[in-house]
Order: C-alpha cells, then sequence, then structure tokens
C-alpha cells in the first residue's frame, strides 16, 4: 500500500510556479482610431527608418489610448491586424476608457495599469526614493551581445557601452563614455530616471517604456547628453542644459 502511494506521488506533475517579473516593453501611442491612418504611418516609418524597423521587428508593444476619445469608434480589429502585419505583437492596452476596455477583453488583450501615476505621501521627499537606490557600477566596456540589468537602483558604466550591448536600470544610468547599444533606464515604470553619456550614439535610449532611436543628424549626435521624460514624452537634451 505504501509503495502504491509512493508510486502515485512520483507520477504527479511538478508544481506550477508562477512569479512576478520585470520586463521592456514598448508604447505606441495611437493618434487616430483609423486602422488606415496607422498602417501608413507605420509605413512611412518604415521607408524613413528601415534599420529601425527591423530593430523592433516582433517587439511586444501596448497601446496607448490617451488620446482616443473614449466615444470614437475604435477599429481595435483592424488595428490589431496592421499591427501584426508590421511585425510588431500587441499585448495589452493602457490609458483606456470603459467603452475601449470592454472592446479589448473582447479581443483577449489585457488592460495595463503600471504606467499609471501613483500619489506619493507628502512627507516623503522627492530625493528619498534616489537616496534608497542601489548602484552597480560596471568598470569595463560592454561586448557587443552583452546585456548588463541594474535591478531595483542605478547603473554606471565607466567604459564604452558598444553597438549590440544593451543596458538596463530600475533607476538611472550614467554611461562616462560613448554610449552606442541600448540604454534602457526606469524599465520598472520610473518616469522621473534619467540616462545620461558622455557621447550619445545609441541605437536606442528609453525611459519607462517611452523610446527613442537617435540618428547621426541629431543635433546631440556624439555629444554629452541626458535623456528623460516630460508628460510622456521622452527628451534628449545637452548635459548640463535645460531640463525642459
Amino acid at each position: 500500500m505504501h509503495g502504491t502511494a509512493a508510486s502515485a506521488q512520483e507520477g504527479r506533475p511538478g508544481i506550477l510556479r508562477l512569479s512576478g517579473g520585470v520586463f521592456t516593453l514598448s508604447v505606441l501611442s495611437l493618434e487616430s482610431p483609423d486602422a488606415q491612418q496607422l498602417a501608413t504611418r507605420l509605413r512611412e516609418e518604415r521607408q524613413r527608418n528601415p534599420a529601425a524597423a527591423a530593430l523592433l521587428k516582433n517587439a511586444p508593444v501596448v497601446l496607448d489610448l490617451s488620446a482616443i476619445h473614449g466615444e470614437a469608434s475604435l477599429a481595435l480589429g483592424e488595428i490589431l491586424a496592421v499591427l501584426r502585419n508590421a511585425q510588431l505583437l500587441p499585448v495589452g492596452v493602457r490609458n483606456a476608457a470603459p467603452e475601449q476596455q470592454q472592446l479589448a477583453s473582447e479581443h483577449h488583450l489585457p488592460i495595463l495599469r503600471g504606467q499609471e501615476r501613483q500619489a506619493e505621501p507628502a512627507a516623503t521627499p522627492a530625493a528619498s526614493a534616489v537616496q534608497q537606490r542601489g548602484t552597480l557600477l560596471i568598470e569595463h566596456p560592454i561586448r557587443s551581445g552583452q546585456r548588463v540589468y541594474a535591478r531595483g537602483g542605478d547603473l554606471i558604466c565607466l567604459g564604452v557601452v558598444n553597438a549590440g550591448a544593451e543596458i538596463l536600470a530600475d533607476g538611472h544610468i550614467h554611461v562616462y563614455a560613448p554610449l552606442r547599444g541600448r540604454a534602457l533606464a526606469g524599465v520598472s515604470g520610473d518616469e522621473t530616471a534619467r540616462i545620461f553619456c558622455s557621447a550619445l550614439e545609441a541605437e536606442l535610449v528609453s525611459i519607462a517604456g517611452l523610446y527613442r532611436m537617435p540618428e547621426p543628424h541629431l543635433e546631440q549626435w556624439g555629444q554629452a547628453s541626458q535623456v528623460f521624460t516630460t508628460n510622456e514624452q521622452l527628451h534628449i537634451a545637452p548635459l548640463g542644459g535645460r531640463n525642459t
């Protein structure tokens, strides 16, 4: 009898483990509920910057619906088809009105709320969050194909971040050398995070899911720069210059 019970236990499947994780998702802000307009904009962007389009191939994206009036007729099924034809993978929506949330549910898209601003306690100084962060210091160059993530804190790189490398941090990113790879700060949703570098030559920069792919004609290309967000817009400015 005992042997039979043991055999039954051995035949059971392993325990299903469910855990949290932090992932970087691109956010696509819809300018119009019209699917054809989106298709045109994506086609124009692909023609203008084919390298950027290749970099985003099969990338998961979140649809931001804040610019679409809740009562507007949203052709979500057609929009999803346009995105998939453009080799983008829609994985959820945010800033959706109740009617839009219902529509998203019908298309099996989750409603994401991780980017919504939360009220801060009045007695807590804004600087305290920065002071409590840990810091990951990398003293050597980061080669193509390498990936470095400063979980729960800031990242400081003293060497060059080469093209094809990726650096991520929940907090700020400091690169005291040329930044040529991909840099993603605030990946857990901190919109106050910034990227600082001695020379901006990056393939991609991102703050809290907002991203931009700098190009050589950019005024700050090759210059000491900072990257930050205001009002859900990504900005690139001179290091030590104006913040807005």
